[in-house]
């Protein structure tokens, strides 16, 4: 007699390495003013296998900057995080006591009043090409509207 239970084997494929290692390039060529105008430390890049996410990290004294990608929803973030004891922040959006301690970028910027259009259309270019448009806009975003980010401010998150 068959088994009536249908077993769901869950197939991970690991980040794709080439696409991460293009992130890391992009990100590095849209945010080298970070580094080399405002000292914050070369990118690192970071991938998590099993969430198919990469990381590339902006370290600056007190704040960090993320750049987010997305594998398996195709979607491109960036993040500001606080930096404490030298080390990002492991909390999501706010610290046990409640204080904001990660947000995007865009959110940072809308609840700081700016409401222009902040991202040119991709919606029908391939990935990479999406990867490289969407840094140069957040880049954009930070030279024009992100001062106390790019000038490592402690209360940039307030």
């Amino acid at each position: 007699m068959a088994d009536p239970f249908i077993r769901l084997e869950l197939i991970t494929e690991a980040m794709d390495h080439q696409l991460a290692e293009y992130f890391l390039d992009e990100a590095s060529k849209a945010f080298a003013f970070m580094v080399s105008e405002h000292s914050f430390a070369a990118p690192r890049l970071q991938v998590d296998d099993k969430i198919n996410f990469a990381f590339v990290v902006f370290m600056g004294k007190n704040l960090a900057l993320e750049c987010v990608l997305d594998e398996r929803e195709a979607d491109i973030d960036c993040k500001v995080a606080r930096v404490i004891g030298e080390k990002r922040t492991t909390f999501y959006a706010v610290d046990e006591a409640g204080t904001r301690v990660r947000e995007g970028l865009t959110s940072l910027l809308r609840r700081r009043g700016i409401r222009e259009r902040l991202f040119e259309k991709v919606g029908e270019l391939d990935l990479r090409r999406r990867i490289k448009v969407t840094l140069g806009d957040f880049a954009s975003m930070l030279k024009k509207h992100g001062e106390e980010v790019v000038n490592d401010s402690p209360t940039a998150l307030a």
